[in-house]
Parts: C-alpha cells; sequence; structure tokens
C-alpha cells in the first residue's frame, strides 16, 4: 500500500467535539468497517489461494478450523494457508502453467494505449479551443503521473483477484513538476485495502460508502494531524489480514510486532447523518479528521474500478480460480509419474523375512550384498506399468488450460497447418482476445473516469499558471502556460471504444505492405505507421520537409508573412499547406490570415509549374530547390495529364 498523504488537511479534533461526540463518530465508522469487512470475507480466500498459486505454492491448504458466528466477524476467522508436511519419498512436482496465463493476458490488455479526446460543450470558437487545450493538458498529465505503470500495475491485481481500483486525487501539500503547491495524485489500489458494503450492487458509485484503508507510521500520523498520538496497532505489512497473504506466497517469516498505525479513509455519500456527504479518516479508536461535504466538485468516488472476468457481484473473478482444479491435478499427476519412474529406477525389493539386514542395502555402486543361505536372495518387486491414458490425461489437462484461458497455440506464436494468409492468422488471435473484451472496456472506462476527474481537478484546484510540456503537431516538445480558465470548463473526457484491444503487430503491418502494393497509401506514409524502430528513424529523416511546412503553418496562422526558400521541397510544402486548410482550425481564421496561405500556396504552385514547363541544364541550381532528381527533369516535358515527377 503506497504511503502517499491524504488529499486535504482535515478540520482539528475541537471542531469535531464541539458538534459530535468523538466516541460516537468512532462507533458509527466501526459499524460500518464491520459491515463491509464482512462482506468481502468469503471473496478474500480466493484471493490469497489465487496469489498462492501463482506465485509456485502450489499445494497449500487452509488450516482446518472452527467457524462460529463470532469469528466470523474478525479477521480471525481466516485461518492461515499451511503446506502439508509429507514423506520424503513423496513428490510433490508444481509444474506452473497459471504464471505464464497470466503474464499472457496482462501483456494482452496492457499492449495498446487508450485514445481519448476532451468533448467541447457547445460548438462556440472558444470551447473548441478550449477542448483542444484539454487533450494537451490529459496527456501531459496521463505522462506526468506515470498513468501507464500505474495502470500495469492495478491490472495486475485484477488478473490476480478479479478486482482492482485506481485512485486519483488533489493533495495540497504536494509541489509538482512547475514548483506550484498542489498536485494531482494517482496510484493503484489493491482489492485488499478497499471495502464496500453491497457486494450484490456491481458499480462503485452505487455503493452508500467506500472504505480505504491504509497501514500508518505512528510518526506521520503525529505530523499530518497537529500531534495527534495514536498507538500502532497493525505489523509492517499492514495487520493480520496482510501477514496470511505473505504466508500465501511461502514467507513464513514474523515481521516486527505493531509497528503501525491502520489508518481507514471513509467516502460517505449523502445520507441522513451526513446530508452533503462526509469524509472521514479515523482509525479504530479515534477519529483523525472528518469533512461533512464532499471534496471533489465531480461529486464521484476517487477510485476507478477494474474488472476481469464478470460475475454480476462487485467483485468480479479471476481466471486463476477456473484454472487450479487443472493446475492441482496436473502436478498430482506429474508427481505420480515421477514417483513411478523413481520406483523404476531403483525398484523395491521382496525378500524372506530375516534373510538380509534390510540397513545394509543403499545406492552405492558395485555394492555386495550378503543375505543368510538357504533363504531366496531378494528379488525386485514386479510394478504394473503405467496405462497410456495417465500421460495422455496431461494433454487433455493443458487443452482444457488453454481452452479456459483463451490462449491457444495462435497466442502462443504458432500457426494452425495450413494457416498462411495474414487475413486468417489476425482472425484467429482476434478469437482468442475477445475474450477479454469485458476487461479491456473496463480499463478503457477507467482512464476515462481518471481523465475527467483529472480534468475536474485542475478546473477546482489550478487557480494559477503552471508550466505544462507535451507534444506539438510538429513533432517537437512545447512547453506553455496553463491554468484552469485555459480549459473554461470543458471536463467532458471520452476514451474511444475499442482503443485499447490488442492487435497483431504482424497482421497490422503486413496490412499496411498490401495497402501499399494497391497503391492505396504512399510508401512514406507505410513508415509512419510500421512502428519499427529502424522504419521510423527512416520516417522522421523522410520528413524534415513536412515539419517545416507544418511549422510554416503556425507561423501563417499567428499572422505573419512567409515566402519560400530555394531549398523547399514545393509538392511536400503544397501537400501539407493543403492539408492544413481543410481542417477546423483553417475555417475559423480570418480572412486576412486565410489569404496569407493562399499567397503563399500560388508561390510554390509558381514555380513547380516553371519547373514543368522546360527542361533544365544539369548543374541548374533550381534542381537542389526542388529536390527532384535530374534525370527525371532532363527526360523532357511531361506527358498531357501525368503527375509531376517530384508529386507525391
Amino acid at each position: 500500500m503506497s504511503m502517499v498523504e491524504s488529499q486535504t488537511q482535515p478540520v482539528s479534533l475541537d471542531s469535531i467535539r464541539s458538534h459530535r461526540a468523538n466516541v460516537e463518530l468512532v462507533d458509527y465508522c466501526n459499524r460500518m468497517f464491520k459491515i463491509a469487512r464482512q462482506a468481502r470475507l468469503n471473496f478474500e480466500r480466493q484471493w490469497y489461494v489465487n496469489m498462492a498459486f501463482y506465485s509456485g505454492k502450489q499445494w497449500v491448504q487452509w488450516q482446518n478450523s472452527v467457524l462460529n458466528a463470532t469469528a466470523l466477524a474478525t479477521e480471525a476467522s481466516f485461518t492461515r494457508l499451511y503446506e502439508p508436511a509429507a514423506p520424503p519419498w513423496r513428490v510433490r512436482m508444481v509444474s506452473n502453467k497459471i504464471r505464464p496465463i497470466i503474464r499472457g493476458e496482462l501483456a494482452k490488455v496492457t499492449k495498446e494505449k487508450p485514445r481519448g479526446f476532451v468533448i467541447p460543450r457547445t460548438t462556440d470558437d472558444a470551447d473548441l479551443a478550449a477542448a483542444k487545450a484539454g487533450d494537451s493538458l490529459i496527456e501531459y498529465l496521463f505522462t506526468e503521473r506515470a498513468l501507464k505503470k500505474i495502470s500495469r500495475r492495478s491490472m495486475w491485481w485484477t488478473l490476480m483477484c478479479g478486482t482492482s481500483f485506481i485512485k486519483d486525487w488533489y493533495d495540497p501539500n504536494v509541489v509538482d513538476s512547475s514548483g506550484v503547491n498542489g498536485s494531482i495524485m494517482v496510484e493503484p489500489v489493491s482489492p485488499f485495502h478497499l471495502m464496500v458494503p453491497d457486494v450484490q450492487q456491481e458499480e462503485i458509485e452505487d455503493q452508500p460508502f467506500v472504505i480505504h484503508t491504509m497501514a500508518k507510521d505512528p510518526d506521520w500520523v503525529k505530523k499530518a494531524f497537529k500531534g495527534k498520538d495514536v498507538q500502532a496497532d497493525a505489523t509492517s505489512v499492514g495487520g493480520a489480514l496482510e501477514q496470511k497473504f505473505l504466508t500465501a506466497l511461502g514467507i513464513t517469516e514474523q515481521p516486527e510486532a505493531k509497528r503501525y498505525v491502520n489508518v481507514r479513509e471513509f467516502w460517505i455519500k449523502p445520507n441522513g447523518k451526513f446530508p452533503q456527504g462526509a469524509k472521514i479518516l479515523a482509525t479504530q479508536n479515534d477519529i483523525l479528521g472528518i469533512r461533512e461535504e464532499w471534496e471533489f466538485q465531480h461529486s464521484e468516488y476517487p477510485f476507478s474500478k477494474l474488472d476481469h472476468i464478470p460475475t454480476g457481484r462487485f467483485y468480479a473473478e479471476s481466471t486463476i480460480t477456473d484454472l487450479i482444479p487443472l493446475q492441482r491435478e496436473r502436478n498430482r499427476t506429474r508427481s505420480q509419474l515421477i514417483e513411478n519412474k523413481n520406483r523404476m529406477s531403483k525398484p523395491q525389493l521382496i525378500a524372506p523375512k530375516g534373510s538380509i539386514n534390510p540397513k545394509s542395502i543403499t545406492s552405492e555402486p558395485g555394492l555386495v550384498i550378503f543375505y543368510t543361505p538357504g533363504f531366496t536372495a531378494p528379488q525386485p518387486l514386479q510394478l504394473q506399468p503405467i496405462p497410456s491414458y495417465v500421460t495422455e490425461e496431461l494433454e487433455r489437462i493443458d487443452v482444457d488450460m488453454m481452452d479456459i484461458a483463451s490462449q491457444h497455440e495462435i497466442t502462443k506464436g504458432g500457426v494452425p497447418p495450413g494457416v498462411s494468409a495474414a487475413t486468417a492468422i489476425s482472425f484467429l488471435a482476434e478469437q482468442d482476445d475477445s475474450k477479454l473484451a469485458p476487461t479491456i472496456s473496463s480499463l478503457e472506462e477507467a482512464m476515462e473516469k481518471i481523465g475527467r476527474h483529472m480534468l475536474n481537478h485542475v478546473a477546482q484546484f489550478w487557480t494559477s499558471e503552471r508550466q505544462i510540456q507535451v507534444i506539438g503537431e510538429n513533432g517537437q516538445f512545447e512547453a506553455y502556460m496553463f491554468s484552469r480558465s485555459n480549459i473554461k470548463g470543458n471536463t467532458d473526457f471520452k476514451v474511444e471504444a475499442g482503443s485499447a484491444t490488442p492487435t497483431s503487430r504482424a497482421a497490422k503491418q503486413a496490412f499496411i505492405l498490401e495497402l501499399v502494393k494497391l497503391g492505396l497509401i504512399p510508401p512514406e506514409k507505410a513508415l509512419k505507421y510500421l512502428e519499427m524502430t529502424e522504419t521510423g528513424r527512416l520516417y522522421e529523416e523522410m520528413q524534415l520537409s513536412a515539419r517545416q511546412a507544418q511549422r510554416e503553418n503556425l507561423r501563417m496562422s499567428q499572422g505573419e508573412q512567409i515566402g519560400i526558400n530555394d531549398w523547399d521541397e514545393d509538392a511536400i510544402h503544397l501537400m501539407e499547406h493543403d492539408n492544413y486548410c481543410r481542417t477546423q482550425q483553417f475555417e475559423y481564421l480570418p480572412d486576412e490570415l486565410k489569404m496569407i496561405f493562399q499567397t503563399h500556396r500560388k508561390q510554390h504552385q509558381m514555380r513547380m509549374s516553371a519547373m514543368m514547363g522546360q527542361p533544365k541544364a544539369p548543374n541548374d541550381p533550381t534542381l537542389a530547390a526542388v529536390g527532384t532528381p535530374q534525370g527525371e527533369l532532363n527526360a523532357g516535358p511531361p506527358v498531357e495529364g501525368s503527375v509531376p515527377p517530384n508529386a507525391v
């Protein structure tokens, strides 16, 4: 659990006691915590087992205990995971198929970056410009807060337990990258640290309250809450809950006892007790702070929920749950095969009683074994060969596991016999990836909610200008000052549906090359989207003229008169200028600025016409200006209706 400080400084305890008894509020918070804790209790056992199997601890069992009504209401009702003792000759083979399956799912769901945009409130020029500024702001905030890394960590918890969360809030005590007090914070939250009371309600926004539990150092609590002295009630891993979690991972060393405080953050929607909602920070025995109103203007919980396999309840399910029975049987079968192999290589012996001293039989090579004369010599015990259906069962188990995980031969890089077309390969890969559609949609919805919250935080808290850096239209980093006035209340952020769906890079490249062969796109455009390091560098080198023309577009849109240069490639410049003239941004420019573009375009067109109308000598300096091979120009005037040799 992150040790990031909570969002805002709460009010003092004196103001709490002035309008409500501290004991009454503590009792209220403890009742809410007990309700949420009991609602989640049945799911936690499965989460622990999932974690153990992922980590390779696949022979563990729950220690038997008698649970009564009193025990169910406490953390003590959870007994520990342990691995039963076994004889030395017993084989406990672990062939972990679960970890590569989860790694494959994680690679798929985090492969593509969700793409979104800010929707303007109206079609007014001011809102259109503010929405465009909001797009740049979202790009900056997602990069600044490392949202890709945070979403990957949160998605790992989603695949492991079925559900996880991403928390976003505004902390006025943190200095952001521009040196201004106050920063938008984001962190992953595991399902072990967030509780809700109604597990039958799927949406987190429909929950009456949400509890976020955190383990904090007592010194941190004393500093953050104006000298409040609290008693440590948790270990360094956050309490008995996390101790069982470590046991599931095979970590049996006991941590130092009782060094941390279990801080509970209550987010309460408006109800009879708190008509405007509330945020309460409390321990088991005391109240640290309270705000009797909703902290943020967006009026939503600062938690975005990620789901994996839908169950119709608040907590979704993990693929591991369905894989565990097969994994157990696979380990058992493999272990039995190895035990039988050991018996065959070192068979058991049968001998008349009293004919030999069993301790004299060892595995020493060339050992002479003496037995009592008159008795039959020891003979190897004849073993029955393992039936073929036992070994075939392993193959059936592997097929079942791949069916459950939707990771077949095509997912692992293999191609079914007779399949060679790129379209067919892509189609087969999509069949495996289609099972992840609910997970991908959950990730897109979470990114959409986080982006909307970030824009609301800017609109609420960014009262002064801050410097942000983004990649401009010309591919260069641009830095400019930004405040909440720039977005003008445009805080509606939408993520394109399906933008995070995994796609095959090989199939995408094959499709692009096919379009080039058909002549539907020029080769230089294909280099841009092949997503290869070598072609990317080549594309950037070929885009020098295009970047120059794009910079000219920006300067002319600001009213600067620009002439043409000897080194300009006229065809490329004309294409970039024409593309800009087709945009909505150009349509809203004043007529005098549009005339600047028209004048500049005519200069390029006139020079191109002049160069096409007559042949040029090999040493003509204008050849270098246009950038066209001399042989093409010296071939004579072009045929009517043909394309200029330097056109793109």
